[in-house]
């Protein structure tokens, strides 16, 4: 009788695990293709704006429109001229480049929502609009006007929950080079592990045909 020869690694092996390896596996390989996406997607501006197929992106850096989106949010905001900058409403969420006199530091970005519309008689050219923003979560209004023409997109509700987190990590260069480690690795142990299984089916065939061998004689 010929005595059965089972591989180590395929008696050994845990169905359980095996499949929490592929779940990791897949999730490591969709970060990597997302973040090989961005790379190749993601645009930067002169002015340090960031684009996604022409459409302008930012990260959501506090609180102050929560719940609209919270920190660590991405929106994706609408790229809007400077003569639609002028014919904006109240209730829109805009993002803009401040200035000393809404209260922020000169030339930050910030997302917030039109409260009010300010009807201008001191622009050139003739009666202007500027506008009055607010953060939802704000009690007050922010502090100054925002004229037209530092509007940099226009919102209309596109939002990716912790999207800023993630393209902040996937940004960094020890991000890639890990999830791409990682892929290799795995994709390394399981040819290992299918080399060493035929291997083990092969050694099984050697001992059935020297014993088939020995029966003959």
């Amino acid at each position: 009788m010929v005595d059965p020869y089972v591989p180590p690694m395929r008696r050994r092996r845990n169905p359980v695990l095996r499949v929490l390896e592929t779940v990791v596996a897949v999730v490591v390989i969709v970060l990597v293709v997302l973040a090989i996406f961005l790379a190749v997607s993601l645009r930067h501006g002169a002015d340090g704006q960031t684009s996604v197929s022409g459409r302008p992106v930012y990260s959501v850096d506090s609180g102050s429109m929560t719940p609209t989106f919270d920190t660590g949010d991405l929106i994706v905001d609408k790229t809007i001229s400077a003569t639609a900058a002028e014919h904006l409403h109240k209730g829109q969420i805009i993002t803009f480049r401040a200035t000393a006199a809404v209260g922020s530091t000169a030339g930050l970005v910030v997302t917030h929502r039109i409260y009010a519309v300010v009807r201008n008689q001191s622009v050139a050219g003739g009666p202007g609009v500027e506008y009055q923003t607010k953060g939802d979560a704000n009690n007050a209004p922010d502090v100054g006007v925002v004229a037209p023409s530092a509007i940099l997109g226009l919102y209309q509700g596109q939002r990716i929950p912790f999207g800023g987190y993630v393209l902040s990590t996937l940004h960094q260069p020890i991000t890639f080079v890990v999830l791409i480690m990682t892929v290799v690795v795995y994709l390394a142990e399981e040819l290992i592990r299918r080399k060493w299984i035929a291997l083990g089916a092969q050694d099984v065939r050697r001992k059935r045909e020297a014993k088939d061998r020995q029966g003959e004689f």
